[in-house]
């Protein structure tokens, strides 16, 4: 299997093919795929469907996929790193963009598949896909700020569909979910925010005592709430130290361990491995 280097923070690529040309590969970058026409079969981590033209594909890092083209496919490819969102990083929405992505990751619902459930929201991204494609053809000023901030509309909306399809997926929902599912929610939602992840702070969110909803939690997961958090903080710091140039204290900070020496503490525990050899393993920057 071939692996794809991106070494800029944005490319653009439009392709037409009656034959797919490339192998089954997976890349050290994002890519928002637009099928502007065409149909044929595309494969995303072993599993195979139809497309059509007007789908749209968000392909992750360490995603494995290829298509295999039955009518001629012209496809648009906006392929990005977080560096396109963090030339500044004292800006906010490196934080906001790192959020939103590892929400759309870590969703307990994403699967492959057109990502679009919304034909207003679909009609929508296609016309920012033209602005993106205008925006970097021409290579006016500011075109690579608007690029920044157009690529992170497009990821805000994509959140909204697949929080729609779990939704609409999940019979739970259809009527309510359960107290577990609600408590479960918060945290993946508020993680960030360590003033609520107290238990006493969750536990009074939902109108229970902490010996109540530990109970509740760890009867439903086998796990504390403690635990569990720690567990998630830790597959955000996995995803941080392989795909974004975040220094370890840096993440510390952002996900509420007191310095760096209490992160690599914690991970050791998990990993058997510090964050900055798991991070030099895995080709992430130094």
């Amino acid at each position: 299997m071939n692996r794809i280097n991106l070494y800029e923070s944005f490319v653009l690529h439009q392709y037409q093919f009656d034959v797919w040309q490339m192998e089954p590969h997976n890349h050290n970058f994002f890519e928002i795929i637009f099928i502007d026409e065409g149909s044929g079969y595309h494969t995303i981590n072993d599993i195979r469907f139809k497309y059509k033209g007007k789908d749209i594909f968000l392909i992750a890092p360490e995603d494995v996929h290829h298509f295999e083209i039955e009518e001629r496919t012209k496809f648009t490819y906006f392929k990005f790193t977080e560096t396109l969102f963090t030339h500044n990083k004292q800006l906010p929405e490196r934080s906001q963009w790192l959020r939103r992505i590892e929400h759309i990751l870590h969703n307990p619902n994403l699967m492959p598949g057109d990502i679009i459930n919304n034909e207003t929201d679909r009609e929508l991204l296609w016309q920012i896909h033209g602005l993106v494609v205008n925006e970097y053809v021409n290579d006016e000023p500011y075109s690579k700020h608007i690029i920044s901030n157009t690529v992170s509309t497009i990821l805000s909306i994509i959140a909204r569909n697949i929080e729609r399809n779990y939704k609409k997926s999940n019979p739970k929902y259809a009527k309510k979910r359960s107290r577990i599912e609600e408590v479960l929610g918060y945290i993946r939602t508020n993680v960030y925010e360590h003033d609520l992840m107290n238990t006493s702070d969750i536990a009074s969110n939902f109108g229970m005592s902490p010996n109540s909803i530990n109970a509740l939690f760890k009867r439903e997961t086998g796990d504390s709430i403690r635990r569990y958090i720690e567990n998630y903080k830790m597959l955000l710091v996995q995803y941080r130290l392989r795909n974004t140039d975040q220094t370890i204290a840096e993440i510390a900070y952002e996900l509420g361990f007191t310095d760096e020496s209490h992160l690599t503490k914690v991970f050791k525990k998990h990993y058997q491995i510090t964050p900055k050899v798991f991070k030099q393993a895995n080709n992430a920057p130094a």
